[in-house]
This record gives C-alpha cells, sequence and structure tokens, in this order.
C-alpha cells in the first residue's frame, strides 16, 4: 500500500503503475483499500480480543482510535505541507533553467552570425530534453544523449566566446555555467521525495488505526463506521502519494514552459535566416 516507502528515484512496477493511472483511480486505490483493511480486522480479529464487552471498554477503544487518528491526520498534513513546497521547489527550477537557456538565446543573438549555431544547438539541446529526458528523468536521472547534446553546446559557446568581444564572451561563459547548474537542479529535483522515514511513519499509524478495530464489536454499523474512518485517512494518504514526486502522475510539472521557448527559438532562427 505504501510504495513510496523505498527511496525517491529506485522507482518499483508498481510505483510505476501507480504514477500511470488516472489520479481518480488512485485516490480510490488508497481509500477503499485502508476501508477495507479496517472493516476486516474489525470483523476477522474482534474474537480475539477477550475484553470486548467489559464496562468501559468502548470508552478505550474510542480514546485509542482517536488518538491514533489524530497522530496519522497531523502526520499526513504535515506530509501534504512538505510535498507542496517540494512541488513548487521544483516548479521554479524549471522556470530557471528556462530562463537560463532563454538568456543564452539571446546572447546568441547578439552574436550574430557566429551565434547561429549555438541557437541551433540550443533548439536541439531543448527538443531532446522535451521528447526524450523529461519524461523519465524522475526514473531513470539524467538522460545521456541529452547530456551529449548539453556538452556540445558548452563547446559551441566557449567556441563563440574566443571571437566575441571580452564583455559579451564574459556573459556567454557566465550564462552557459549557470544554464549547466540550473540542468543539474532539475535533474537533481526530479529523484526527490518524501523521506523513507515520513512513509514508514504512515504505515506504522495505519497499522495501529487499523488494530484498534478488533476493539468493536463486530456489528455491521460498526464495521461500516471504522471503514468511513479509513476511508478519509486513504484519501489523504493518495493525495500525499500524488504529491510526493513532483515530475510524476497526473498531476506532474510538465515540460511545457520549454516546448513554448522551443518554438520561439526555432522561429527566431527562421527570421535570422
Amino acid at each position: 500500500m505504501f510504495p513510496n516507502a523505498f527511496a525517491p528515484g529506485h522507482a518499483t512496477p508498481v510505483l510505476n503503475l501507480l504514477y500511470a493511472l488516472p489520479s481518480g483511480v488512485v485516490y480510490a486505490l488508497f481509500t477503499i483499500g485502508t476501508a477495507g483493511l479496517a472493516a476486516l480486522a474489525c470483523r476477522f480479529l474482534s474474537p480475539l480480543v477477550r475484553s470486548r464487552g467489559l464496562p468501559g471498554q468502548l470508552d478505550v477503544a474510542l480514546r485509542t482510535t482517536g488518538s491514533v487518528m489524530a497522530a496519522l491526520t497531523l502526520t499526513l498534513a504535515f506530509c501534504a505541507v512538505q510535498a507542496r513546497t517540494q512541488a513548487d521547489d521544483a516548479s521554479r527550477l524549471v522556470h530557471a533553467e528556462v530562463s537560463a537557456v532563454a538568456g543564452l538565446a539571446r546572447l546568441a543573438e547578439r552574436l550574430g552570425e557566429p551565434g547561429l549555431a549555438i541557437r541551433a544547438e540550443l533548439a536541439a539541446y531543448l527538443h531532446s530534453i522535451i521528447t526524450v529526458e523529461f519524461p523519465a528523468m524522475a526514473e531513470r536521472g539524467a538522460d545521456p544523449a541529452t547530456r551529449r547534446l548539453a556538452d556540445v553546446l558548452e563547446e559551441a559557446v566557449y567556441a563563440a566566446a574566443t571571437t566575441a568581444p571580452p564583455s559579451l564572451a564574459t556573459d556567454l561563459l557566465q550564462q552557459v555555467d549557470g544554464l549547466d547548474s540550473a540542468r543539474e537542479d532539475r535533474l537533481h529535483a526530479a529523484r526527490l521525495g518524501l523521506p523513507r522515514q515520513f512513509w514508514i511513519l504512515i504505515g506504522l499509524l495505519v497499522l495501529l488505526l487499523v488494530a484498534t478495530g478488533p476493539l468493536y464489536e463486530p456489528q455491521r454499523h460498526v464495521m461500516v463506521m471504522l471503514a468511513i474512518q479509513a476511508a478519509g485517512i486513504g484519501a489523504l494518504i493518495g493525495f500525499v502519494f500524488l504529491m510526493d514526486q513532483p515530475f510524476r502522475g497526473q498531476i506532474a510539472i510538465s515540460s511545457a514552459p520549454y516546448e513554448s521557448l522551443t518554438h520561439i527559438l526555432i522561429h527566431r532562427i527562421a527570421v535570422a535566416r
């Protein structure tokens, strides 16, 4: 139920399948899974609890369930905030890289004819990011072909800088260094997620919540109540799961900024020629 208990960046087939599903299906799986566990635990494990029916037993059960629910809800709320912050940071890194590419394209445009080669390499580099690296970087990291295009681009900038005016050459070298840093930051962010310890804690608290089920009489209305309660927790877990990996799933950060810049760059190259 908690595939992200494994370290981020080391995806399992189950994890890949979950992220490929629509968000509504993911919510349904987590909701139904936790609700089913809670109801089944009450139904089949309650005979093992011999203290059921004793005076004060219901009060103890309610207090125990309430305490676990409170701890689990607070933990999930904290994880949701962390995941959202992480997604916002990743989005900023994407826009920072796009800005670095756009800045390098503007400098190449100032070079005139020698800058056309740099702009062509930039277009090829962006195309490789969009079609090859970006869709799979959360699972596989850097793409070797895209890395080679980045190296070719860097070499083209260094070659152009040798014949450019000193001030423009300095700007070119600084910009290509900034682009390389932005690329590495984006690749690093793509493999980040909530620490494994958070998912272990969530899993333990869910097991504790399920373990309170046998404290109740296995009557239909009681099992329905426990299932509804657990379903709410399952929905929260599904939300945290979907937010955990900012570059994966149906609500992931898209490559749209790169695509927009590519269209602009290709148009300007065509006009310059």
